[in-house]
């Protein structure tokens, strides 16, 4: 609920999640549970504490992950660069991304491949 929240006052993060469901999606992967699961023990397991640094008084915090990193576009070249280059996240990196980390390539292609996206194409 937090990170759906977070999402909602985020503008940068609507223009990328454009819908409520998507934002909602987004906050369902583990990056948002992960960071509070992290802060909940960071605070010796103090709810209260926990969910003031969660949720402080300028709004709460906001935990992105590599799918919400990227534009439409950059996804459509790594899918376009997937399809050419098969896994070889090196020539996926220097032909199609080059401003990308292999690190955030390697991770956005972990997460692309859980999404709708990925499970249509196998199909």
């Amino acid at each position: 609920a937090v990170g759906t929240f977070a999402r909602a006052l985020d503008c940068s993060s609507s223009i990328r999640q454009p819908s409520l469901h998507m934002s909602a999606a987004a906050a369902s992967r583990d990056i948002t549970l992960f960071h509070a699961m992290d802060t909940l023990h960071k605070h010796n397991y103090d709810l209260s504490s926990a969910i003031s640094v969660l949720v402080p008084l300028g709004g709460p915090v906001l935990c992105r992950d590599e799918m919400e990193e990227w534009s439409a576009s950059e996804a459509s070249l790594f899918e376009e660069a997937l399809e050419k280059y098969g896994k070889d996240f090196n020539d996926i990196r220097q032909d199609f991304l080059p401003w990308k980390s292999l690190t955030s390539i390697i991770e956005y292609y972990y997460m692309w491949k859980t999404t709708e996206r990925y499970v249509q194409q196998v199909i």
